[in-house]
């Protein structure tokens, strides 16, 4: 059964809709929680014709020339999620049952970026081989899956004997690799939250909510139980990574030397990928103040880095450490 929708229709049988996930810089749509909101999936398997799919489009990609993509544990929970949710409550969208876009709806789900979405429905499209052709004889849909920027792809089918369409299939893709091995998949799906196993870490130098020292600091952290690596962003504005944006492995600390110095405000959001998928936690700072008189150039006061603000102190004696202002005579 079929019904024409403001959506295009591609061969008989088959609704179509694709969300291209705009930009490669930064990753939108970033959600504020720490664990696993309104993403339970049930069965967590890749099925024969799920895992046929990752074939058809890597071999596909060869042919143009592009990388392969990897399957991402967390995007497949994510389409997961998503197809069942499209059967079970009969209606076609990227904007899902609780208003999320894909982005949220991946980050929802333990991805640590934005999401492009492919969705397809149909009666008799149960294989993917018939849905890879259906995307393929799409321009938007093929523009996704020819993406030269995607690293990472989540894969999902499911059947509602119910639901106006019948089979319902779902691709979504990411642009940075979560470190996820793919491994779930399949269908199921729900609306309760998933406790994380853990806390992320948070940076401890310098004391978030204080004043940098200049162009250049470093940044500290403590390692947290469980944490397999670390990201770290800052930029000009929530979750932003226009100042920067790295991989520090399972290292505690990185060095960033090209920091504002006009007296802005900083954010920094430091992600811990855990076996689960990658959380975070955010802190802002104020950017050192620069002006010039006389061709003296001086900057903001000095600030304390540790112990950190607001901590106990471990015993009766501390050393306290801080900023050193340029231009500061004592």
């Amino acid at each position: 059964m079929d019904k024409i929708t403001r959506k295009s229709f591609v061969g008989p049988g088959l609704l179509l809709a694709v969300m291209l996930l705009a930009g490669v810089a930064g990753f939108a749509d970033r959600a504020p929680a720490h664990a696993l909101t309104n993403c339970t999936v049930s069965n967590l398997t890749v099925d024969s014709e799920e895992a046929r799919f990752l074939t058809l489009i890597n071999n596909y990609r060869a042919q143009n020339g592009l990388a392969q993509l990897k399957m991402s544990t967390n995007l497949n929970r994510a389409a997961s999620w998503m197809v069942v949710d499209l059967a079970t409550k009969n209606y076609f969208s990227h904007t899902d049952s609780l208003g999320r876009s894909p982005s949220t709806r991946a980050q929802n789900c333990g991805y640590p970026g934005g999401a492009g979405e492919n969705l397809a429905a149909g009666t008799y499209r149960d294989t993917a081989q018939e849905a890879f052709d259906a995307w393929k004889a799409s321009s938007g849909h093929n523009a996704n899956m020819l993406n030269s920027s995607y690293k990472m792809i989540g894969i999902a089918r499911y059947y509602g004997s119910s639901s106006t369409y019948g089979w319902y299939w779902a691709t979504d893709f990411g642009l940075i690799d979560d470190g996820t091995g793919g491994t779930s998949g399949g269908t199921g799906g729900g609306t309760t939250a998933t406790p994380a196993p853990s806390s992320p870490a948070s940076i401890s130098s310098p004391a978030p909510g204080t004043r940098l020292p200049g162009a250049s600091s470093t940044f500290s952290w403590n390692a947290v139980s469980g944490g397999l690596e670390y990201f770290f962003y800052a930029g000009t504005s929530t979750g932003s990574n226009n100042i920067v944006g790295r991989s520090t492995g399972t290292s505690t600390s990185t060095s960033v030397t090209n920091l504002p110095t006009n007296g802005s405000t900083v954010y920094v959001r430091l992600w811990t990928r855990f076996s689960t998928g990658w959380q975070y936690r955010d802190s802002t700072y104020l950017a050192a103040t620069t002006t010039s008189s006389g061709g003296t150039t001086t900057t903001a006061k000095a600030s304390l880095t540790s112990p950190a603000p607001g901590s106990q102190l471990s015993s009766t004696t501390a050393t306290f450490n801080w900023t050193a202002g340029s231009g500061a005579l004592e």
